[in-house]
């Protein structure tokens, strides 16, 4: 299971500049886009987009229309809710990000600062607890069947219903398993969201 393309919004014009450079080479068939940030910038953050092969471990995979977007599950925090567009106009042209993480930027748009936020960094670990506390539960029944699941993210949200995200990485026999969907669905997803009803998204990381 991947997260829906609500965690991170390419608009359509975003869409078809990627398509565009995606198909502008045999080299890049079969490429997705990274998404990600590097310190650096007036902000403190930039946003940092490129063509990738693949995903790579510890990413989250977005199908979007057409390629896949890759987010390191590390950088979730601060890219959760991204909306990225691409404009052109008379005098430049280039993608563009609207952030509800940022609480400052630069006039380029593409530096942003986020705030510095104990309570956020506590409430996602006391989440992870309980999640780890679900999974404890789950286990003996993948490890049954020579599989695993190891628990990689955990981003809180605030505190209503469906507003959190766990990123999970199934491993031995579940890994690359033909029912590995059916497995997330139907059992871990399925207990986690019984046992906390704040989480609204389980995703699948390769």
């Amino acid at each position: 299971m991947t997260l829906v393309q609500s965690t991170i919004e390419l608009t359509e014009r975003a869409r078809a500049q990627v398509r565009t450079l995606l198909g502008g080479s045999a080299e890049t068939a079969g490429f997705g886009l990274r998404v990600g940030v590097n310190p650096g910038g007036c902000s403190g953050l930039t946003y940092n987009l490129a063509l990738a092969p693949g995903a790579e471990s510890d990413d989250i995979v977005i199908h979007s229309d057409g390629f896949d977007v890759f987010v390191n599950s590390s950088m979730m925090g601060h890219l959760r809710g991204l909306r990225i567009d691409y404009v052109e106009s008379l005098t430049s042209s280039g993608f563009t990000f609207t952030n509800p993480n940022a609480t400052s930027s630069c006039g380029c748009g593409n530096s942003f600062g986020t705030p510095e936020e104990p309570e956020r960094a506590e409430a996602d670990d006391r989440l992870r607890g309980q999640v780890e506390d679900v999974i404890a539960e789950i286990r003996p029944f993948l490890q049954g069947d020579g599989g695993d699941v190891q628990l990689v993210t955990v981003l809180a949200g605030n505190g209503e219903p469906g507003t959190a995200e766990v990123h999970i990485r199934l491993v031995g026999a579940c890994n690359g398993c033909s029912s590995a969907s059916a497995t997330v669905t139907a059992v871990i997803e399925k207990r986690i969201k019984e046992s906390l009803p704040e989480i609204g998204r389980v995703a699948l990381v390769s």
